[in-house]
């Protein structure tokens, strides 16, 4: 890097003038010497941070993440000698667990080498699951452990009181804001701050029942993927004219092979390992769609705020944007609701899932231009459709909360319909004109703001430009329609632009 800089302030004297030359030479670092007086920042204003959300920032690793895979995979390859920070960032009993899993991982290897029968799929399959799980919680936890030096999570307890008591001393959340509440059915008025509306929001959103219906799909897709092979090798064993005359000891060599303690120990320990494994890889995928569940009522009960009845039905505050204290109220209770819960941790969970997807998708391609008359004929492909179709299945799941969610953040309806209620209240009380109007234009410049701020392009937990997405987009698109034209005969790509 040293000699990075000199290179660069080599060639950058020829581009010099002489007004950049006299500059240098001048002293524009004389700021010891000047007189300096006590100063705060004033509470009263807001920052561009604060309608971004930068201002809740939530913690971050402090290594990049090539730096972080490379941490992951080596404690899970040396899983033994990491034992005692497995512990720290999990527990003594998953711990414990996982390390069974990884001495079973090490025996179906060496059984491996003696199963006639068995796929490579059912031995390195659960090692690049281990490995992709382990590095995906090294991510997560890459912010935990550097928070909690002594590995445990008390030590970050004294945190939490100071970090409260800075965001109501530096954040407009000591401002309060005229609210209608509803008790028993009776209407109230309560002054309110930021805090204490976020904190009814946040209760209201623990209420609401989560449905088990993806938790039962991961269950579903976890039984399919370890009962696979043994469907797989039956099947090709199978004569489905002799199906009523075999007994169900021959069906069970038919899927696991001759009787053999060796056969039927590998067998055993890969079936135990994808169960595991694969259950620990939907659960996480239940957990990020948990969160963007909670995303999506955090952003439904924000957009109830300023709507009496959706209000009331909701048993949350209610108040107008009226006056321009009740905007910068309502833009950072929208920059605060919008960080709250689990953000780069679920994040680094829908990445993933996104590029296992995209691989898996690119992997079944090849292999259909390849050969796809033999397609079938390979448990591996079998194994890497039902985790391309499941994981897609989730993805279109995330995609449509995080669209729902941008919606009911963006939607500038409710900025609209506060400027309508300021026009009738100019029309009521011509004498608050000119104090209307202040407050009808910054609600205009909060339009713009918000449009201005918000991310256009943001593909489920990365945020991409539109050359990355365009690029991906097409490669994508390219390999659907070469094994589309190869199978049926048809160019895709033609068939959309007609129908365009």
């Amino acid at each position: 890097m040293a000699r990075i800089a000199w290179y660069q302030e080599k060639i950058g004297a020829y581009d010099q003038q002489v007004w950049e030359k006299s500059l240098e030479k001048a002293d524009l670092n004389g700021l010891d010497s000047k007189p300096k007086k006590t100063g705060h920042i004033k509470p009263d204003l807001i920052d561009v941070d604060l309608v971004r959300g930068s201002t809740f920032s939530k913690a971050k690793p402090e290594s990049p993440w090539t730096a972080l895979t490379r941490k992951g995979l080596v404690r899970v390859l040396l899983f033994p000698f990491f034992f005692q920070w497995w512990i720290q960032v999990t527990s003594k009993s998953i711990s414990s667990c996982i390390l069974m899993l990884y001495f079973m991982q090490v025996a179906a290897v060496v059984l491996y080498l003696e199963v006639p029968g068995a796929s490579a799929s059912e031995v390195f399959g659960p090692m690049c699951l281990m490995l992709l799980l382990g590095t995906v919680h090294c991510q997560i936890v890459s912010t935990e452990s550097s928070r909690w030096p002594s590995g445990s999570p008390a030590a970050s307890s004294t945190a939490s009181p100071n970090q409260l008591s800075w965001l109501q001393a530096c954040h407009p959340s000591k401002d309060r804001v005229s609210a209608i509440i509803w008790e028993q059915g009776d209407c109230k008025k309560a002054d309110m701050s930021v805090l204490e509306i976020s904190g009814i929001i946040l209760t209201r959103v623990k209420l609401v029942e989560q449905g088990m219906g993806y938790l039962v799909l991961g269950g579903l897709m976890t039984a399919t993927l370890a009962l696979l092979p043994f469907a797989f090798r039956l099947a090709q064993h199978l004569d489905m004219s002799s199906l009523s005359s075999l007994s169900l000891a021959e069906l069970a060599e038919m899927a696991v092979g001759p009787c053999d303690a060796r056969t039927y120990a590998f067998f055993l320990i890969t079936t135990v390992q994808r169960v595991f494994l694969t259950g620990l890889f939907f659960f996480m995928m239940c957990v990020a769609e948990r969160t963007y569940k909670q995303r999506l009522l955090f952003a439904k009960y924000f957009s109830h705020l300023t709507s009496a009845r959706k209000a009331k039905k909701s048993e949350i505050p209610h108040f107008r944007l009226k006056k321009v204290q009740n905007i910068k109220m309502w833009l950072s209770l929208r920059s605060f609701l919008r960080r709250r819960g689990p953000q780069r941790s679920v994040d680094v969970i829908v990445s993933t899932i996104f590029l296992l997807a995209l691989s898996i998708s690119f992997s079944i391609c090849a292999q259909l231009l390849h050969s796809h008359e033999t397609f079938l004929e390979s448990m591996t492909n079998w194994e890497l459709m039902v985790w391309c179709s499941s994981l897609m299945l989730f993805l279109l799941r995330l995609a449509t909360l995080g669209s729902e969610t941008n919606c009911k953040y963006s939607n500038s309806s409710v900025l609209l319909t506060e400027q309508i209620n300021l026009y009738l209240k100019m029309e009521k009380k011509p004498n608050k004109k000119e104090e209307l109007s202040i407050v009808n234009n910054v609600l205009k410049l909060a339009t713009k703001l918000m449009k201005e701020l918000d991310i256009p392009f943001r593909l489920l937990g990365l945020t991409v430009n539109p050359l990355i997405y365009n690029i991906t987009r097409v490669v994508i698109l390219s390999a659907v329609s070469a094994v589309v034209s190869d199978l049926l005969g048809f160019n895709i790509r033609v068939m959309i632009k007609s129908l365009g």
